[in-house]
């Protein structure tokens, strides 16, 4: 069993040697090694010392923390670190760990260009399985033919229905010729973007919407849906993802012939239900009609979905840019009363 190899740039020495211990524990039983880069003024010298050092056997994730304390030649920050590694080892994925997530004047878009994906440094427990599953399947979106964009849609191992959207919605920056920022760009589209939107992907209690069911009572038909959950790079077991498209056509083979319309009492209508594992909306109070619609409860961060009739939401004004195939983020209508 192979063990990851993490390496993480730090100018803090106490704050990765927190997280040393769960992050060597590993997940799923599989270990990790972390080894510390401590920046200091020297760090440009010793990085090239460092890459020059490990071409032949380089680590399976870099971690950085964006913002250093200490004055740095240049006013180097962790993005400028990870541009200039990734010319280095363009084979590895490079994320970044911080405490100024919710600061947004921290990071420019060129910042987060630089990244896979950023992780709150406060809450990193609940973002390990996400760093193993980058470190896992980075390597699997380096294209072996000149067929690249091909290659990536592969990655995500979709029903045969949803390639030829997907290859409509794939950024048109990922064609066939290759550079050595292309992993990394699609990588942080897949991991920021295509996982996290609701769309292609449903996730648990986007899912049991769609089944007209609480997430509770989805959990009583979810091994039905097993060939419709995404298995593709970057999927994780703490966080499934289904595709909607086979769940409906799951939903329609397992309910019947004679099953109704609307997927949310089709979903209803599978053996073991009962009127307790039906969604409820939010606004209503009432199960009846079903609700088909997830709402963020206001624009803020700190903002709950809730599960609505659709007539009670309201397209979200902070979801700017929607990309074709996916879904519009909605919040509650104030005045849907």
């Amino acid at each position: 069993m192979k063990t990851l190899r993490f390496v993480w740039i730090d100018d803090k020495r106490g704050k990765v040697e927190d997280y040393r211990p769960v992050i060597e524990a590993g997940v799923d039983g599989k270990r990790t090694s972390l080894e510390l880069i401590e920046v200091n003024n020297d760090i440009l010298g010793r990085l090239n010392d460092w890459c020059s050092a490990n071409k032949s056997h380089p680590p399976d994730l870099i971690i950085i923390d964006h913002i250093f304390t200490m004055a740095l030649p240049f006013g180097l920050k962790g993005s400028s670190v990870a541009h200039l590694l990734r010319s280095e080892l363009p084979r590895v994925p490079m994320v970044c760990v911080t405490a100024m997530f919710n600061k947004p004047h921290s990071f420019d878009q060129e910042d987060i260009s630089e990244y896979t994906a950023l992780f709150r440094y406060q809450h990193l427990n609940d973002g390990l399985e996400d760093l193993a599953a980058i470190a896992r399947d980075f390597p699997k979106l380096h294209p072996t033919t000149a067929k690249t964009r091909e290659h990536f849609i592969s990655a995500l191992k979709p029903p045969a229905r949803d390639r030829e959207d997907l290859n409509q919605v794939l950024p048109e920056e990922f064609k066939s010729e290759q550079h050595t920022t292309t992993e990394h760009r699609v990588a942080r589209w897949i991991f920021t973007v295509f996982l996290r939107r609701p769309g292609f992907l449903y996730d648990r209690l986007y899912t049991a919407t769609l089944l007209g069911l609480t997430v509770d009572g989805f959990s009583k038909v979810e091994d039905k849906f097993d060939k419709a959950k995404y298995k593709g790079v970057f999927a994780t077991k703490s966080e499934p993802k289904w595709w909607s498209s086979a769940v409906r056509k799951l939903l329609y083979e397992l309910a019947g012939e004679d099953s109704p319309d609307l997927p949310q009492y089709a979903g209803r209508s599978l053996p073991g239900l009962t009127p307790a594992d039906f969604s409820v909306c939010y606004v209503s109070k009432k199960s009846e009609p079903p609700p088909d619609a997830i709402v963020s409860t206001d624009s803020t961060s700190a903002a709950k979905l809730r599960v609505v009739r659709r007539q009670y939401s309201d397209r979200n004004p902070s979801d700017v840019g929607v990309t074709p195939g996916f879904e519009t983020r909605l919040i509650l209508k104030r005045t849907g009363k």
